[in-house]
């Protein structure tokens, strides 16, 4: 049997590998985005949002993050946060533990005119190498507490 034969016989047509027994299909795309869209027909306040959103790339790793005074600047800033509000204290590490990892997140913050309103740096942990009973016993969530007089 011609495996390009568009009626299957079923007694051979097992026998064929499954890439030939599919035939070919087109791989190009009929209806390709860049046909449909044009930057051209947005409103100058959403061409205004799209430009400054494509023109400020977020870093990918730390030093990229170092080498940009804006992302070194935010860096500082939640170093100086995060002293300020007491987020954590050194203390001697217990035998047998290993410390939690952190990593920084980095985010651009637009503003409602769509221009670039700051760039934003967080220092995150990396909760999920701990083990629950082993790492820690309790979780803290902070919730609003609500007092009526």
């Amino acid at each position: 049997m011609d495996p390009s034969s568009s009626t299957p016989s079923h007694d051979s047509n097992l026998d064929w590998p499954i890439a030939i027994r599919k035939g070919s299909r087109p791989t190009c795309n009929l209806h390709p985005i860049y046909n449909f869209l044009s930057y051209h027909h947005f409103s100058p306040s959403y061409f205004s949002f799209v430009s400054s959103r494509s023109s400020t790339t977020v870093s990918k790793t730390i030093n990229e993050a170092l080498d940009h005074p804006g992302w070194r600047q935010a860096m500082i800033d939640e170093m100086q946060a995060l002293a300020h509000n007491g987020t954590w204290e050194l203390v001697p590490l217990p035998p047998g533990k290993k410390t939690a990892g952190c990593r920084w997140v980095y985010a651009v913050k637009i503003g409602p005119k769509g221009e670039v309103d700051f760039l934003k740096a967080r220092l995150v942990a990396k909760g999920y190498t701990q083990i629950c009973g082993l790492d820690y016993c309790d979780t803290f969530s902070p919730v609003a507490k609500i007092t009526t007089i």
